[in-house]
């Protein structure tokens, strides 16, 4: 089981290739499935031989929208590089149901996006917590009275599960570079011709 590192040890497996596949095969399910699982921890992962992942206790799933999914990339993507004016538009649009005091909390909460984000600004990628990132930021959304919706509270959860699974397999496991590769494909896919197309059926 992930929670027996001695016995992964043992058994000649390669810590580091599980942190990876194991980062690879949640980040599949959230950013390209739309439908993954909500509770990663180490006692619902066997490692197998070949360096070999499987995942058991499918009891907490979350799912994720096409439209959700480019939001969560634009945003990782917008952490990843520094970009507040990103990050800030995203979580306002996900507070959306939520009031805010008016025009001068909302400049406020602008303000400490803005600062949040520019406080990692030199971080080298390597070094970047982005689960620890995510939580600070749920954190100043509720100060300013705004509610995460139930799917990206699970996603949020579910990403400082796995990150904290990556340092425990590999101290050095790095979560922006394993997320980088998808989070690129989503913002390409996006843009390109037929996507844009299928959008606009949609919205016929």
């Amino acid at each position: 089981a992930g929670r027996d590192l001695a016995a992964v040890d043992a058994a000649g497996l390669d810590r580091r290739l599980l942190a990876r596949r194991g980062a690879s095969a949640v980040l599949k399910m959230m950013l390209e499935d739309g439908f993954f699982h909500a509770d990663p921890h180490p006692g619902n992962v066997f490692y197998l031989p070949d360096n070999r992942i499987a995942f058991i206790d499918f009891g907490m799933v979350g799912r994720l929208a096409d439209e959700r999914r480019y939001q969560v990339a634009v945003l990782l993507h917008g952490l990843v590089n520094h970009d507040a004016e990103a990050v800030v538009e995203i979580l306002l649009d996900w507070g959306e149901g939520t009031q805010t005091s008016g025009e001068a909390e909302l400049d406020q909460l602008k303000s400490e996006i803005d600062s949040f984000v520019d406080h990692y600004r030199g971080v080298p990628l390597k070094q970047l917590d982005l689960g620890a990132m995510l939580s600070d930021l749920v954190a100043i959304l509720r100060e300013h009275g705004l509610v995460l919706p139930p799917d990206l509270t699970l996603l949020t959860k579910a990403f400082i599960t796995l990150e904290g699974m990556g340092r425990q397999l590999d101290p050095d496991f790095d979560m922006a570079a394993s997320a980088a590769p998808f989070l690129e494909r989503i913002l390409l896919d996006h843009h390109a011709p037929a996507s844009v197309i299928r959008r606009g059926w949609r919205a016929l």
